[in-house]
């Protein structure tokens, strides 16, 4: 209930200030921040090796600490290749991207990985031991810190891209409350009795081992060692799930403009932010339930499948309205220029319905270790979306191409979902006899 009502708190205060940041900036503003955290969302796979979604499984809290420090360690090392990278190629990157405006925030890019790789970790620590309240304020201090700034700078008619600035200060921002906040039970881990890093008598330096807050390499090498899945199958699975989900903004900047891809992302960001959020909260508290109930032999196809229906029923209404009046309502809301984020967003509209049932669920291939079939999944899928915005490219029909992405995306979410309660359902027949578990 804490992250929802965190969550909650910071999408209405976005929401609220979407008319005023849409009379501020430009769809060209919005379509230069939608292609910087289009660049960052497929990078940030790469900077922490999804080794982060690891640190819910270990039963010790121990190995999860040394997943932690391993994920920095990843982090660390893609941050400096990701920055010598751009110092090295900085212009011929935004070159190729159809935006040249993006050169100078390239170089802001290993920041944002680095604060990423910090706050990710520190998120899933946080989720595993239940500090719930502790993500839910450091996700309203990360908006507060992304909207303050956005409206700053655009009253002071700043010479950057506030909204670009806007989401580096909210990434310092939620980075550095979540590792003040985890710290101390970090520490407490690590010097507790029972650890593998407690002191040994025979060393002179026992005290000194027994505060250290960084596990031994032995330690990190274990936990990465005995999770190597994730990097082999997570990585290429979310590498290629964020590449299709970034698609439309690197395909419509350099097939349309940046103008169209500004409107797409704001119109998307718009609904699918609430959509994200509300996603992202019940899977961290759903993730952690069903993971237990698993492992204690419980039956969880029953609750994931009311799950799925009470998604629905919340989602129906909404949805439907969207479809019918979204130009209209973002032409009065948001003023007659952003009318066609209105109308892209009318032929999104069964693709959002499926996202919102779908991705609460998306733990599921891990919890059975079907990663596998998850990559070849997201593989086909990034490859459907491909050939659709390309057939509206080619035919230079913005409309085609959104409703040849809406149909494609459709159906592989639809797919999906299927999949999902078909691998719950079998694996609960290998367990106990059913347990009543609904949530």
């Amino acid at each position: 209930m804490k992250l929802f009502s965190g969550n909650m708190i910071a999408q209405g205060m976005s929401l609220l200030l979407a008319p005023v940041l849409s009379r501020l900036y430009s769809p060209d503003d919005f379509g230069l921040v939608a292609l910087y955290l289009s660049i960052f969302s497929v990078m940030s796979v790469v900077s922490t090796a999804k080794y982060e979604q690891a640190i819910m499984l270990p039963k010790s809290n121990r190995d999860a600490m040394a997943i932690v420090w391993l994920v920095l360690g990843i982090t660390i090392v893609v941050t400096l290749i990701t920055l010598i990278t751009t110092v090295l190629f900085n212009r011929p990157l935004a070159n190729m991207t159809g935006n040249p405006a993006l050169a100078p925030w390239l170089y802001f890019l290993p920041l944002s990985l680095l604060l990423h790789g910090i706050h990710q970790s520190a998120t899933f620590y946080a989720n595993r031991n239940k500090h719930f309240g502790l993500i839910a304020r450091s996700t309203i201090w990360q908006y507060s810190l992304l909207n303050g700034t956005r409206l700053v700078a655009a009253w002071f008619k700043a010479a950057f891209n506030g909204l670009i600035a806007g989401q580096i200060m909210a990434q310092l921002t939620a980075a550095i409350y979540m590792t003040a906040g985890i710290w101390k039970p970090m520490k407490a881990t690590l010097t507790s009795s029972g650890s593998s890093l407690a002191p040994d008598p025979s060393k002179k330096d026992s005290t000194a081992d027994h505060n250290r807050i960084i596990p031994d390499r032995t330690s990190i090498l274990k936990q990465a060692k005995y999770y190597s899945g994730y990097p082999k199958f997570n990585m290429p699975l979310n590498f290629t799930n964020n590449l299709s989900g970034s698609l439309p903004v690197f395909m419509l900047t350099w097939g349309f403009s940046p103008a169209i891809a500004g409107l797409y992302a704001f119109g998307f960001t718009f609904v699918f932010r609430p959509i994200g959020l509300f996603s992202q909260s019940t899977l961290q508290v759903l993730s952690q339930k069903v993971i237990e109930d698993h492992h204690h032999k419980k039956h969880i196809y029953p609750s994931l499948k009311k799950l799925a229906g009470r998604f629905f029923l919340l989602a129906i209404i909404p949805v439907l309205s969207v479809a019918i009046w979204a130009p209209t309502l973002f032409s009065i809301i948001f003023s007659d220029e952003y009318a066609m984020a209105g109308t892209i967003l009318q032929y999104l509209s069964p693709y959002l319905l499926m996202v919102f049932i779908t991705s609460p669920l998306s733990f599921i291939p891990e919890l059975f270790f079907r990663q596998k079939k998850a990559m070849v999944i997201d593989i086909i899928y990034l490859l459907l979306r491909f050939l659709a915005l390309g057939a509206g490219i080619a035919a230079n029909n913005l409309t085609l191409a959104i409703a040849l992405f809406s149909l494609c995306s459709t159906l592989v979410v639809g797919y999906n979902l299927f999949w999902y309660l078909s691998l719950a359902k079998a694996g609960d027949k290998q367990t106990a006899p059913l347990t009543n578990n609904n949530p």
